[in-house]
């Protein structure tokens, strides 16, 4: 195998895996808005930001 080749291999895995953790973390997203409400997710990012000193 070619170093071409391989470094090819690693960006489409590299791409691949940044559109699964995208997909992954809108599907949560919207599971969490279905689950608890808009209101109450806003609320806890609110508390959290409040948190940090933000």
């Amino acid at each position: 195998m070619s170093i071409t080749f391989l470094l090819s291999v690693v960006a489409l895995v590299a791409a691949l895996t940044l559109f699964a953790a995208i997909f992954v973390a809108g599907a949560v997203y919207v599971a969490r808005i279905r689950r608890r409400g808009p209101e109450a997710v806003l609320t806890g990012a609110r508390r959290r930001r409040e948190l940090r000193g933000s």
